[in-house]
Parts: structure tokens; sequence; C-alpha cells
């Protein structure tokens, strides 16, 4: 589920903050959850902006339109 606070929707990848390279990960949805990572939707993803003075990072791995 989201991590986001009254969302009830399933989450589609998760967030890891790296705070020494000033850079948020959008990875894959981890398997195992973390108090470390944030699992989102696709509607928080969509919404998701980085701190000023931090990089955004999509790092998920595509998904091929005609295995779908």
């Amino acid at each position: 589920m989201c991590a986001r606070i009254d969302c009830d929707r399933p989450a589609a990848a998760t967030v890891r903050l790296s705070y020494d390279a000033r850079l948020v990960l959008v990875q894959d949805l981890a398997s195992e959850r973390s108090p470390y990572l944030l699992d989102l939707c696709v509607d928080h993803l969509d919404r998701l902006t980085p701190p000023i003075g931090w990089s955004l990072r999509d790092e998920r791995v595509p998904v091929a339109a005609d295995l779908l």
C-alpha cells in the first residue's frame, strides 16, 4: 500500500533518499518493507518533487509495451 497518510492505493514504486548525494531515487517496488524507504502509488509518484537543491532520478526498469 502507498505510504502516504489516508491513501489506500497499491504501491507502484519505492522511493529512496540519498542525503549525501542530495538525490531522490525512484526504484522498482522493493520486495521487503523498510522504515528507510517509501512505497508510493502512481498518483503520489506523479506529484513527487525533490527538495530544493536535490535531483530526482527514476531508476525503474521500463516495461515493454508488448508484454502488457
